[in-house]
């Protein structure tokens, strides 16, 4: 996914502030240098175990803010393995969220919406 990282929020714990996409958000910088402002391709991780979401419409969607500590995503089902780990589509990329076992059922291209405590952001070259 390319972001705009927008302002480095924490400097000792590399959270930013990032605009992609589906939206704006922040996340926890897990780069090998210390995050600067401008524009990166990363991989987005959701480190939480999704207990619950949605069964929702609506275009794909990051948001959320610092001083809330939360951050809501919205995508659309790509894939559902049978070790609780489920493909997500957002905008062009994909998200592989692990879910908890008493989550509500999603079929292949549903569109889910859930809250998770933080995202990580993985820059790499292209």
């Amino acid at each position: 996914m390319r972001v705009q990282i927008a302002e480095i929020l924490d400097t000792q714990s590399k959270i930013v502030a990032f605009d992609g996409p589906a939206g704006s958000g922040w996340a926890y910088w897990h780069g090998s240098t210390e995050p600067q402002a401008g524009a990166y391709d990363v991989e987005l991780e959701v480190p939480d175990v999704v207990s619950s979401w949605t069964l929702t419409t609506g275009p794909d969607l990051i948001t959320g803010e610092y001083s809330r500590r939360e951050v809501t995503l919205r995508g659309s089902v790509q894939s559902v393995g049978e070790d609780d780990v489920v493909a997500l589509r957002i905008d062009r990329d994909i998200v592989l969220v692990e879910v908890g076992a008493d989550i509500t059922e999603a079929s292949i291209g549903d569109s889910v919406e859930f809250t998770t405590s933080s995202l990580l952001l993985y820059p790499y070259a292209m």
